[in-house]
């Protein structure tokens, strides 16, 4: 059991290029969903909690405006890991805090919270159900290249530094394949709502 409300919680997760925000941006049409990477960016503002804790980290660069370089803080924790655990054990707790206030706000009975690295950070016990979105690699790598404008070699990076789609499905309660066409995956997406509905 998730320990952030009494509704039914799910997780959307899914390794890159796989197309969760396509399934996210879907399901919103019915329920209410909540993306961990904009309450992120959030909490990186001037004034927000996030930025007051992460201001005092010695190694934090700042622009002309006293704003975070985003950017640059990115590449320090991809280039060190002891950089990366910092600035997660600041973040995670107020992603997480955020994420209860909002579920406490809802009425509705299923609340999606699109959670990009959730096995990464282990954070699948948070939640009542995970719904996993997976491609075959050679798509994700496509649609990376193609949408994200990364080159090859820094796709495969991002990729190889993920949990493996295998490990993903394994510890997920709904796998949803998306290789074919949006038609396919909300097709697949449908199916998976009305199970989690009345179960």
């Amino acid at each position: 059991m998730h320990t952030l409300s009494k509704k039914k919680v799910i997780a959307i997760t899914g390794s890159m290029g796989s197309g969760k925000s396509q399934a996210s941006s879907y399901i919103s049409n019915f329920y209410p969903v909540l993306d961990c990477d904009k309450v992120n960016a959030r909490l990186l503002e001037k004034g927000q909690k996030g930025y007051e804790k992460i201001a005092q980290v010695d190694w934090i660069v700042f622009d002309e405006k006293k704003n975070i370089d985003k950017k640059k803080m990115a590449f320090s924790m991809f280039q060190d890991i002891h950089k990366k655990q910092e600035i997660e054990a600041i973040l995670h707790p107020l992603i997480f805090e955020k994420i209860k206030q909002w579920t406490q706000k809802q009425n509705q009975p299923l609340l999606f919270v699109e959670v990009p690295l959730l096995f990464e950070i282990h954070a699948q016990n948070q939640f009542d159900e995970i719904w996993c979105i997976y491609c075959d690699e050679n798509i994700a790598m496509q649609r990376l290249i193609q949408y994200r404008h990364f080159t090859f070699e820094e796709a495969k990076m991002r990729l190889n530094q993920q949990l493996s789609v295998s490990y993903k499905k394994e510890n997920s309660d709904v796998c949803i394949e998306n290789n074919g066409n949006l038609k396919d995956l909300y097709r697949c997406i449908d199916v998976a709502l009305e199970r989690s509905l009345y179960e």
